[in-house]
């Protein structure tokens, strides 16, 4: 028996929702539509809103959202919208409804996507009974596990995002001092993400005594893809060579021979001039441990849904 299942993956900006479809251990989506926060007062106007245009009326419910879960509620930094249970759960008449960090949801979706959302960056040996990383830059640096039970797979969101920043050559060293006027304990966040790509220009900027310091992660990333801004280039050539020593330092510490997974909203967008990078020469140099990191996969996803059927896993416990 098919059973259908309302989910949406919310940002400070945007909402996405879809219909899920759950049968035995697989999982698709369909009617997917965003809305922006702007227009609705609420998630629960957007989602009613989504509802009547699709004309159906599902009893279960699963919403990822970018932001930390206190007690079933979200704040998003970046939006007047707040996500609480007990507003949505009762207004919708639902028998089940569940919130589930982004990052999370976007692991759990991953066993569920086809093959064309998914590209090689690396090839490698997958160990099978060892976990997937899943790393990616967006609004901030997700990061979880996907780990293998003998019950399947189980996902485990971390906060390997807010682990130190360990500058290895001079100018990431002048970039960490730059950071650290505003941020005393800088954190890989502060670089691999869209504000962190933000602060890596400034600081090169402010390096080279470039005045142009006022473009967006928009904006940069997209004068790298032109070329016509060197400044923009060597930004994000060092965000793409720093996340590759990173997620090559994450493997090592989850030991994450399964493979990892490229995720988040900034890769997918510049993914000629991350292929072209220097990700898997910092990913695999480890030094004595180069060896063990050179033999895992790296693929990135570069198609839209994993976290609306990661939200549909979760609620399903199929992830």
């Amino acid at each position: 028996m098919t059973d259908t299942i309302l989910v949406a993956d919310i940002g400070g900006t945007n909402a996405r929702f879809a219909i899920a479809e759950a049968k035995d251990d697989a999982v698709s989506i369909r009617d997917s539509q965003t809305f922006r926060a702007e227009d609705f007062e609420t998630i629960r106007d957007a989602a009613d809103a989504y509802l009547e245009s699709v004309a159906e009326k599902p009893k279960r419910a699963c919403f990822a959202a970018a932001g930390p879960i206190v007690d079933d509620e979200v704040n998003f930094t970046n939006s007047h919208w707040t996500l609480r249970a007990l507003e949505i759960t009762g207004p919708l008449n639902l028998d089940q409804f569940r919130i589930v960090n982004d990052f999370y949801s976007l692991a759990a979706g991953v066993a569920h996507l086809p093959e064309d959302a998914l590209v090689e960056v690396k090839p490698g040996t997958p160990i099978s009974d060892a976990p997937q990383l899943v790393i990616g830059p967006g609004t901030g640096l997700g990061q979880a596990l996907i780990v293998p039970t003998r019950f399947g797979a189980r996902v485990i969101a971390t906060e390997g995002g807010h682990v130190s920043f360990a500058p290895r050559t001079d100018e990431e060293f002048e970039i960490k001092k730059f950071i650290a006027r505003e941020h005393p304990r800088v954190s890989v966040e502060r670089l691999l993400s869209g504000r962190g790509l933000v602060n890596i220009h400034r600081a090169l900027c402010a390096i080279e005594g470039e005045q142009r310091v006022s473009l967006q992660a928009n904006e940069i990333t997209a004068a790298a893809i032109t070329g016509d801004y060197p400044i923009a280039v060597k930004a994000v050539d060092m965000f793409c060579a720093i996340l590759g020593r990173v997620a090559g330092d994450a493997v090592l510490a989850a030991g994450a021979r399964g493979g990892v997974v490229l995720g988040g909203g900034i890769l997918p967008k510049i993914k000629d001039v991350f292929l072209k990078s220097d990700f898997i020469e910092r990913f695999t140099e480890k030094g004595r441990m180069s060896d063990y990191v050179g033999a895992v996969p790296v693929r990135l996803i570069v198609k839209d849904g994993a976290a609306l059927l990661g939200a549909a896993a979760s609620l399903e416990n199929v992830e």
